[in-house]
Order: structure tokens, then C-alpha cells, then sequence
């Protein structure tokens, strides 16, 4: 018996990552096709979309001589029966209340679903990129400009969900020790290279000025200034610490440097034309409650839980 298991398995496998592909109202190929490109009779498929449909995977709508069409599919569930693993993202280390929220809202929403989730924090939205492209994760978020400017950095990548202003990272200011009233020469600029979203604000806030950059962490930045090994870095509001006696902290305009909108705003990205795992996502996750989550989780009305 158990190679005709793994054999009806393989087919209800396969018929899943042909319905991934599908949206509803898309008419499935003969019965006959199925089987002669997986190899088995023409009953054995139709044991398997009728497996599809009891499970609650999928519906068909039969119409004799125009063939049968998907009425309705339940991606996540096909996720499951097709890839018999989770669905892997990747975002920034959670180091803020507002990423920490994102976190939380995506854990719960997939929570709701028959698919697993696997998130993995990795600084740096090049390298994210970098990961998502060589199919090491299934989506990623970064930051709108990260999105805007992936193509230039070889990436070719669809934005799934633009996530609103001030989804990503709000409130830029300049932090820097002492009273100093802004970048001047001779300074130490602590920069983290490993995010072209703060590589690029550092280098648009000193422009015209003789500064030293210094590699940091960004989440390290404070820390940094205080100890004297750099003199200012960009940094968000909302991450600052208590004591500021001994910094000064300069906001950012909007005004002068436009990219800063597209800078705070999240976008969750993928490969350019992997329908499986767009048909998921936008299957699973509800952007308006996804931020409103984020905001109870920033105004403190809920315990990050990712």
C-alpha cells in the first residue's frame, strides 16, 4: 500500500503548486493532461482534486465541454498541502517598538492560518534583498526606498504591500554629543553600511561638510556617541534614550530631503513573478489591521509577542 500512498500524495502535491498559480475563475487543465504529464490514471487525479476539495483547499466549477474552473482557493492551505514547509520573511532587527509591532501583527495573522511562518531578523536591506533574490526567504521587508532603489542594486522585486508613512521609521533626528547645533567639520559620523536607508540620510544631512565616517550598528549609535567614538549619527525619535543631558538631538525636515517620506514607510516585498507566494500573502494579511496592531503595540496597549 505504501507506494500507492506516496504516489496519490505526490499528485495531491503537485495539483496544490498548479493551484498556487491560479486565481479563481481560471479554468484547470484536463483530467487526462494531469495524468499523463504526473504519470498516473486519469483516476488518481480525480481522487486528488476531489481530495483538494474535501480538505477545503479548493472548489471547482465543472461545465462539461468548457472544462472545470476554480471557483474558490485557499492558498494557505495549498501552501501546506503543495510546500510542506512554512513560509520564511525576513526583517530588520527589531530593535523599535514600530518594528516590533510589524513583527507582531504578521505572527498573529499567520497564526489565524493552516501555514506555518518563520520570520528571521538580518540587518541591512541589501542583504535582505540579497537573500530574498537567491531564494533563501519568500518576502522581505524593507523600507519604500530600499523598494524604489532595489533595481539599480540588481534586485528585480514586486512590492506587495506599501504599508502607509511612518510604518518603518518616523521622526529622524540628528543625535549628536554635546551642544553642537548641527554636522560641522571635523566630525565623526557614525554610519551603519549595512543600511542604505542610513547610509543614505547620513550622506544627505553632511553633504557640503568635511566629516569622517565610522561604521557603527545603528541600534549601537547612542552608545557610540557617548562613549566619544563618534561624534553625531541619525537616529529615530522614538528610540531615544531617556537621558539626553549630555546630547543634543536636531529633527530632520521632511521638506528639505523628500526621500525621508519613503524612508519611514514599510514595503513588504518579493521575487518578481512568484505568484505562490503573492496568493499567500495577500491571502493572509490584512494591512489596515496590521497596522493598527503596529500602533497599539508603539502607543504600549500590547506586549510585542513575534
Amino acid at each position: 500500500m505504501q507506494p500507492l500512498l506516496s504516489k496519490y500524495g505526490r499528485v495531491v502535491k503537485n495539483l496544490a503548486s498548479e493551484l498556487l498559480n491560479c486565481a479563481p475563475g481560471d479554468r484547470l487543465l484536463p483530467v487526462q493532461e494531469y495524468a499523463a504529464r504526473l504519470e498516473v490514471s486519469v483516476g488518481t487525479v480525480q481522487s486528488a482534486l476531489d481530495h483538494l476539495q474535501a480538505v477545503g483547499s479548493a472548489t471547482f466549477d465543472p461545465r462539461g465541454r468548457l472544462g472545470t474552473f476554480a471557483r474558490s482557493l485557499h492558498y494557505p492551505l495549498l501552501w501546506s498541502l503543495a510546500k510542506s514547509r512554512s513560509v520564511i520573511g525576513t526583517m530588520p532587527l527589531p530593535y523599535s517598538r514600530r518594528l516590533s509591532g510589524l513583527a507582531t501583527g504578521i505572527r498573529l495573522q499567520f497564526g489565524r492560518q493552516p501555514v506555518e511562518l518563520s520570520l528571521r531578523f538580518m540587518r541591512g536591506a541589501v542583504n535582505r534583498l540579497q537573500a530574498l533574490a537567491t531564494g533563501q526567504f519568500d518576502w522581505a521587508l524593507v523600507s519604500s526606498f530600499a523598494a524604489q532603489t532595489a533595481h539599480a542594486h540588481g534586485f528585480d522585486i514586486t512590492v506587495l504591500f506599501s504599508l502607509g508613512p511612518a510604518t518603518y521609521m518616523a521622526d529622524h533626528v540628528l543625535l549628536m554629543r554635546g551642544t553642537s547645533s548641527g554636522i560641522q567639520d571635523g566630525m565623526r559620523v557614525g554610519v551603519d553600511l549595512q543600511s542604505n536607508d542610513h547610509t543614505y540620510l547620513i550622506r544627505a544631512f553632511s553633504r557640503g561638510k568635511s566629516v569622517e565616517f565610522v561604521e557603527i550598528e545603528y541600534e549601537r549609535g547612542a552608545v557610540l556617541i557617548r562613549s566619544g567614538e563618534i561624534d553625531a549619527t541619525v537616529w529615530s525619535r522614538e528610540d531615544l534614550p531617556a537621558d539626553l543631558s549630555d546630547l543634543s538631538v536636531i529633527a530632520l525636515d521632511y521638506q528639505t530631503e523628500p526621500a525621508l517620506m519613503a524612508l519611514s514607510e514599510g514595503a513588504i516585498v518579493i521575487n518578481r513573478g512568484n505568484l505562490p507566494v503573492a496568493n499567500v500573502l495577500r491571502a493572509v494579511l490584512n494591512q489596515d489591521e496590521l497596522v493598527q496592531i503596529q500602533r497599539d503595540v508603539i502607543d504600549l496597549n500590547r506586549l510585542p509577542s513575534y
